[in-house]
């Protein structure tokens, strides 16, 4: 009989100090097992209001899985619904391995830096590893497209099964719901699925569908444990199990050592000069937000349109008069919110800026800025005296139709401005509002 051992994490969201201690905690157990073991991450290391993680487009959080020695991970939203696709082969050389994703393509392949699947290397066992994602809408705009997940799930396995897989593992952030789904229709396929992105804690792994299902939290609170035994009558499961890993528990000093070097080339790319300001411009969380504007002004400068919208919650922090540096600029806004353009007539403009100015939107506090208020919303080409809103001097004309440019927040349903997105809206993935700043200040004061 051969003993097999899986260790798993996920949903790590850039909390990088807890990746440390999985990470040691991992190689403690590594060193004293008797058998071979493997580590899988099950996807979003990277989280946008992590300032190392933002700042480096998610790639800081791979650079230390591949610290921490991942033997594989798969593919999270943390990283391509905020950049696009573009930055999987950042994350390929930061890994050393390919992130996997089957079940998502573009122009009718696996997109570049990815791979659909992967043997891995255990011992005299070779373990066939397949990664699969949740789709979002908005991975339509980078030109993706979601394939079938049982199909491809199901092919994938034939395929790792022809090229000597002993054991085959779906890596799955899909969400437990969607993973149970899924299972009958994977049974002598696949012989594990170990997931992440609904932050399920399984204490004791799921045996109720088809396919055993791992999950392990999030935040990096728990270690998931996972034992395989393989005979001559086939693979078996034969325990699954968490282990909370604390905050006083040692850390692997290679994964901090990879951290700080992740901080320290950080600096250098932020310490870089990019305008000289007359004045310095103020933030406010809830108030009137002159950097806000701003971002709007570097909005409509990069796509003309007749109004420009911005929540506040876009900015976090003001530019200094004088020289300003990559690093002001991130700390203004480091959203990852894409440009956006729609056509709205008056009527849906003055609901938007209705609501928009409302002191209840104001204060409602959505997952999407991850503790923080929406703010207020701020315009450019729109003046408004109380309950009347005016453009050149003009009341809006409820039936004409306005050209208006925001980012993709203020211009979809997710930003609870508009109950649908607008027919003709158009996202200008994958750039980002920091990059349309920087982009803009150059310009005007460069």
């Amino acid at each position: 009989m051969a003993t097999l051992e899986i260790l798993h994490w996920n949903d790590v969201h850039g909390r990088f100090a807890a990746l440390a201690r999985l990470s040691a905690r991992a190689g403690s157990i590594r060193e004293a097992a008797g058998h071979p073991v493997l580590v899988f991450d099950g996807g979003d290391v990277e989280d946008a209001s992590v300032r190392l993680s933002a700042m480096t487009y998610g790639v800081a959080g791979w650079r230390l899985l591949g610290a921490a020695r991942v033997d594989a991970a798969v593919v999270g939203n943390g990283g391509i619904l905020r950049y696009g696709p573009g930055v999987l082969p950042d994350y390929a050389d930061a890994l050393g391995s390919p992130p996997l994703l089957c079940d998502v393509t573009r122009d009718g392949a696996v997109p570049h830096g990815a791979a659909a699947s992967r043997l891995v290397s255990a011992g005299d066992l070779t373990v066939g590893v397949i990664g699969a994602t949740d789709y979002y809408p908005q991975y339509d705009a980078f030109g993706l497209r979601e394939e079938g997940r049982v199909t491809v799930v199901r092919s994938q396995a034939d395929v790792l099964r022809a090229a000597g897989a002993d054991v085959v593992v779906l890596l799955s952030h899909c969400g437990i719901h969607q993973d149970r789904g899924i299972s009958w229709a994977l049974r002598g396929k696949v012989d594990l699925i170990v997931g992440g992105h609904s932050h399920d804690v399984l204490e004791a792994g799921d045996v109720d569908h088809g396919v055993p299902i791992a999950q392990a939290g999030w935040n990096g609170d728990w270690l998931g444990r996972i034992t395989i035994q393989l005979d001559r009558d086939g693979v078996r499961v034969a325990s699954m199990s968490l282990e909370a890993v604390s905050g006083e528990a040692p850390a692997d000093q290679l994964v901090i050592e990879a951290l700080a070097s992740a901080e320290r080339d950080l600096a250098a790319w932020l310490a870089e000069p990019v305008a000289m300001l007359p004045e310095a411009i103020s933030w406010s969380e809830c108030g009137d937000s002159p950097v806000a504007r701003l971002v709007a002004a570097a909005l409509l400068d990069a796509q003309p349109g007749e109004v420009g919208l911005l929540i506040a919650a876009q900015c976090s922090a003001g530019l200094p008069a004088g020289r300003v540096t990559r690093g002001d600029v991130w700390a203004a806004t480091s959203s990852p919110a894409n440009p956006a353009t729609a056509t709205l007539t008056g009527a849906q403009l003055r609901s938007v800026l209705t609501q928009g100015l409302s002191a209840e939107y104001s204060a409602t506090v959505p997952r999407t800025f991850r503790g923080r208020p929406y703010g207020r919303l701020h315009m450019i080409g729109v003046e408004t005296d109380g309950d009347t809103f005016r453009m050149n001097g003009e009341p809006l004309d409820e039936s004409r139709r306005y050209r208006i440019t925001a980012s993709d927040t203020e211009l979809s349903s997710y930003g609870r401005l508009l109950p649908a997105d607008p027919a003709d809206l158009r996202l200008y993935t994958p750039t980002i509002l920091p990059e349309v700043l920087e982009s803009y200040l150059r310009r005007a004061y460069g």
